[in-house]
């Protein structure tokens, strides 16, 4: 009776199972992971205070002219004008910062894992974890920048590439979307139309029998170059890390290959191993075993899978021109592009076959055959079971990542922005005198020659022959400056509300700057770091200052997490009569008082 009532009960279970199983289709998989996507990003960028990167973009989008936005900024920035134009739109029609920035970001990275969900063939699994792993998901969902969007075209061009020479002009309006997102991207999609371009020379030995074709790819051309135009750095930009290299020695073009070939694939997803800092000043070091043994791991089967589908030479081909281009200007937090070029190659993997055991070499079934002789068929299901979920638990690994650097983002402060704004509105202070610190240089450092102004750098506080680089101002200001109408900073560059990059050539101007702001009296609030020229050169006197402390910052990064503060300078009689009591009236430039 006993073993009766067991099988129905285990009958039930199993039906219950079944019924489970049957109902989770994979349609109803994707639309769960696209909904659980949302509403984590969505979720987390309530509580993100946009940092530098972000403020930057909505401030040229909002300030600069559609003229200056598209021929002048790309200039300076390096990047093409696609995502200010985009945020021009809410911006300029006034729609509150915070709002139309997360809005346009969230709507990008939703269509980069829709694509990734329902238009790509990559493995179930796949899908199922990587869009919640940390570039997606975190870096490229929850900061708002264009790197969504850049890896939305790069799936695009792989969804499009098998019918590239029946459908061309699909294919190339992926490219030139990519080429528009980024400055990387005029990269990864020239390498795909040459290796589109030689592959069919090749096979047709002619490269115009596809009229229509040729014409696509001439449109292609004529876009790819009227972009590079664009982006060409103009003659007074900056171009290197001088605040950094002062103290670093940045490393040779071949350890910087070498860490594209051996670092920074594993750091995509599995390992934790540098900070968000520039490739230029990674060097070798012990470490580059355990990611080169990683990236060897990834390396091996991506190599296997796109050779036996004729795409290993789109792969290594594409891969090497991105780390010779990428060299000196990559950094860690552009590893979700690679990601993201991962992913497209393995797409195009997968839509011309589907990986299954077949891709598996002979030699790795010949030996799984003979552990499995040896130690019986349950032995050889445990193991293979134990290698399923170690499998699983590396791929989880970025999730980990994701998971904590919201928790982070939610309970900390990301960046001083919204909390040095709401310290600033709450308090009604938006009517005084707010100055910005500068930076000061070695004059040997302000050669207009690139390469002299990268090899060493730092501020010339104590030095005699110095150049007040006044075009550059502390990024505090910067920062919380989409929260109001216009920039607080009274020496700002220009009147900019956002840094222009321009590099000082002229030894003069900050001279003249200096003279200016010399005239003035000393201003109620000083947002700068200490350093002793900051307060002597204007002719301020520190004791007239109460330092004082308004954000306290803890920024993510995988699984780590740093801290750091932001520290204003108030001048005591305000600290006491308007941080304190009610205001006694506002010092203007030219001494007098009023309410």
């Amino acid at each position: 009776m006993g073993s009766a009532t067991a099988t129905a009960a285990g009958k039930a279970k199993v039906t219950r199972f079944d019924k489970i199983r049957h109902w989770i289709t994979p349609f109803r998989l994707h639309c769960a992971v696209l909904a659980v996507y949302v509403i984590l990003v969505a979720t987390v960028m309530c509580f993100h205070e946009p940092w530098f990167d972000e403020a930057q973009a909505w401030l040229i989008a909002r300030d600069c002219s559609w003229r200056e936005m598209i021929l002048e900024r790309p200039h300076y920035e390096g990047h093409p004008p696609l995502w200010w134009m985009i945020l021009a739109i809410p911006a300029k029609l006034g729609v509150p910062y915070e709002i139309g920035l997360k809005s346009v970001n969230l709507v990008f990275a939703t269509l980069m894992i829709w694509l990734l969900e329902f238009k790509t063939k990559l493995p179930e699994l796949f899908k199922a974890i990587l869009p919640f792993s940390y570039f997606l998901c975190y870096q490229y969902g929850v900061t708002s920048r264009p790197y969504a969007l850049m890896v939305a075209a790069m799936l695009l061009m792989a969804i499009n590439w098998k019918t590239r020479d029946e459908k061309p002009w699909r294919e190339a309006l992926s490219m030139m979307l990519l080429c528009l997102t980024s400055s990387y991207g005029l990269v990864i999609a020239g390498m795909f139309a040459l290796n589109w371009v030689a592959r069919f020379v090749r096979q047709e030995h002619s490269l115009i029998r596809n009229r229509q074709r040729f014409a696509v790819l001439l449109t292609l051309l004529a876009a790819a170059v009227a972009i590079l135009i664009d982006v060409i750095p103009a003659k007074d930009v900056y171009s290197g890390n001088f605040d950094i290299s002062g103290t670093t020695q940045p490393a040779p073009l071949w350890v910087q290959i070498c860490n594209s070939w051996l670092l920074l694939p594993a750091e995509t997803l599995f390992t934790s191993t540098v900070s968000d800092t520039n490739l230029v000043f990674i060097g070798l070091s012990p470490t580059l075993l355990y990611t080169g043994t990683v990236s060897c791991l990834m390396w091996a089967p991506l190599i296997h899978i796109s050779r036996r589908r004729h795409n290993a030479m789109l792969l290594l081909s594409s891969y090497t021109v991105m780390c010779l281009v990428f060299a000196q200007h990559f950094s860690m937090h552009h590893l979700g592009i690679l990601l993201g070029f991962f992913i497209a190659v393995l797409a195009i993997d997968c839509d011309e076959r589907r990986i299954s055991a077949d891709d598996w070499p002979a030699w790795c079934t010949t030996m799984a055959d003979r552990f499995a002789g040896r130690l019986g068929a349950r032995k050889a299901r445990n193991y293979l079971t134990l290698l399923k979920a170690f499998a699983l638990g590396t791929m989880l690994i970025s999730v980990y990542w994701t998971i904590n650097a919201s928790i982070c983002d939610i309970r900390y402060e990301y960046s001083s922005s919204r909390t040095v704004a709401s310290f600033i509105k709450t308090n009604h202070l938006e009517q005084y005198r707010w100055m910005a610190g500068w930076t000061r240089i070695d004059s040997m450092n302000a050669s207009p020659d690139s390469k002299a102004r990268i090899k060493q750098g730092g501020y010339c506080a104590n030095g005699k022959d110095c150049i007040d680089y006044t075009s550059w101002t502390s990024g505090t200001l910067v920062i919380s400056d989409p929260y109001f109408d216009r920039t607080l900073m009274a020496n700002a560059y220009k009147g900019r509300s956002y840094i222009s990059w321009e590099w000082c050539v002229d030894p003069y101007a900050g001279k003249q700057n200096i003279e200016t702001w010399k005239s003035w009296d000393e201003p109620e609030f000083y947002d700068t770091v200490y350093q002793p020229f900051f307060f002597s050169v204007l002719g301020y006197d520190r004791n007239d200052y109460t330092k004082m402390r308004i954000a306290e910052t803890v920024t993510p990064w995988k699984d780590r997490r740093s801290n750091g503060s932001v520290e204003i300078y108030v001048r005591n009689d305000i600290y006491k009569n308007v941080m304190h009591s009610p205001d006694t009236g506002i010092t203007w430039p030219d001494g007098s008082k009023r309410k």
